[in-house]
């Protein structure tokens, strides 16, 4: 099913490059009114400086520039088309070559199964063709990693962490004993794609007498919690029959709730070497009885089912239908669904993922490895400095265009109702977080991996087997993780 929401997800990310213009801040791109074309976005005085002086660094004149990886990273053409999300890469491409003078040279796939085939079988033969490599962290990264095919990167000499085109928190969160191997950011559009809200349908909270202001109000003051989500979602009756009632919640999630809480499923020793709890903590055995209570409750919760599952039961084509067709309170999404439910009917504001109470200081938006992706430098890379050179000036245009056309434009302006959205929508961005188990949680392309997959199922609609699982899955992680550390220990790249 996930396969086919991002399907649908990406489809729509295309339809709605033509949408009609919206107003736009200083600094951002326009739309003809009458043709309806994206325009370039105002320059941008200290990234161009940036990347100005990032061009006196080395010779790079002449040099080809191979990038690996999903046809979303590339423009649908070599030329501006009228679509935002096309355009933005399309800009980027071209500044590269021009200021640089390298000859791009893009290989597109269909996915990441198909980048992490081609990179391994060509850095494994001692071929040289791929100069960065991007991926999902399930579908690509951990098989990277795993064969010892990709060099680490928290020694480059020119890609600067701190600067704001790279997620600030990837370093605590995939270095193992100081080595890190993955860059995420904007480099990669699918990284406003992947981070965990709430959304809640506006028709739905006037019909039930539900303020909107409050709901607001309580995130953008840090006082939205699980307590407050409980409490607001009782003003909605309990299901007495499913084919006509409205649902408290749809589209239950569990791990996303877990880190929003606070919690961690990977810790690090002193050394930094990453593990997991033996045992299951007494905090994540609570947390569980609460999800549990509401999320698999079915008076209150519509559960995730398959298509002809819905159909039947709820007279729906898709889950998310109840909440596009003002039969559910609150969605539990991704930013990803919220461009795809932009272009239905249905007017909804956007929350963090709660708190797990008011004594949490901050928040946490778990950002989905299943849908995640990060850019990779194979080990055969002939000339070090200059993929080094142009990863740190792809990040910087990356800010510039690409951050551009999928945040500002597409997700901030286009697919949200309200200023209030906006804001929030900031904190969550602000507060992204990822975590190591993607890379020893055995994923592949349509599961999270026994460990994640457990928590999940665990968090949401039946724990009664949790602490049981946990022990057994945790003895799997730890097996990986170890496997992990040893190629690590002897990786010299």
């Amino acid at each position: 099913m996930k396969v086919r929401i991002l399907a649908l997800i990406l489809a729509a990310l295309m339809i709605g490059a033509a949408l009609a213009s919206c107003n736009q801040g200083e600094g951002s791109g326009t739309q003809d009114t009458e043709t309806g074309v994206a325009t370039e976005p105002a320059e941008k005085n200290e990234i161009d400086e940036y990347v100005d002086e990032l061009a006196t660094r080395y010779d790079t004149e002449g040099k080809t520039f191979t990038y690996i990886g999903h046809s979303v990273n590339f423009p649908t053409e070599e030329k501006e088309t009228g679509e935002i999300l096309s355009d933005s890469l399309y800009y980027r491409q071209r500044d590269l070559e021009e200021i640089f003078g390298i000859d791009w040279d893009p290989v597109s796939l269909d996915g990441g199964p198909a980048t992490k085939d081609q990179v391994i079988n060509e850095v494994t033969a001692g071929g040289s063709d791929y100069d960065l490599a991007c991926g999902g962290m399930l579908t690509c990264g951990q098989a990277l990693l795993n064969a010892g095919v990709i060099r680490t990167v928290q020694d480059l000499e020119h890609v600067d962490f701190d600067r704001e085109w790279w997620v600030q928190s990837m370093r605590d969160t995939f270095s193992v004993k100081g080595k890190l191997y993955f860059l995420f950011g904007p480099i990669v559009p699918y990284t406003y794609l992947d981070t965990h809200v709430v959304l809640f349908n506006k028709s739905v909270t006037h019909m039930f007498g539900i303020d909107d202001s409050e709901l607001y109000d309580a995130a953008l003051n840090g006082k939205w919690t699980v307590d407050m989500l409980e409490e607001v979602a009782s003003d909605v009756p309990q299901v007495t029959n499913v084919a006509s009632g409205t649902f408290r919640y749809v589209h239950p999630v569990g791990v996303p709730f877990l880190f929003a809480a606070g919690q961690t499923i990977t810790k690090f020793d002193e050394d930094g070497v990453p593990y997991v709890e033996d045992a299951l903590p007494i905090e994540l055995s609570d947390l569980s009885d609460r999800l549990v209570s509401f999320q698999g409750d079915e008076t209150q919760t519509a559960l995730l089912k398959t298509d002809e599952e819905a159909s039947k039961k709820y007279g729906v084509e898709r889950l998310e239908d109840l909440f596009l067709n003002d039969h559910a309170l609150f969605y539990f999404a991704d930013t990803g669904d919220v461009m795809y439910m932009r272009q239905q009917s249905a007017e909804f504001g956007i929350l963090p993922m709660p708190k797990l109470n008011a004594g949490q200081s901050a928040y946490h938006s778990y950002s989905n490895p299943w849908v995640g992706q990060a850019v990779y430098i194979p080990k055969t890379v002939k000339d070090l400095e200059f993929v080094d050179l142009m990863t740190e000036a792809m990040g910087a245009l990356s800010q510039k265009y690409v951050k551009e056309a999928y945040y500002d434009r597409m997700l901030r302006t286009q697919a949200i109702f309200d200023l209030e959205s906006q804001q929030t929508l900031e904190i969550v961005f602000q507060s992204k977080i990822y975590d190591m188990s993607v890379l020893y949680s055995d994923g592949n392309d349509n599961t999270w991996g026994p460990f994640l997959d457990s928590l999940d199922k665990a968090l949401t609609i039946d724990n009664s087997t949790f602490s049981s699982d946990y022990k057994a899955n945790a003895r799997v992680a730890k097996m990986n993780i170890k496997f992990l550390v040893q190629t690590i220990d002897g990786d010299n790249g």
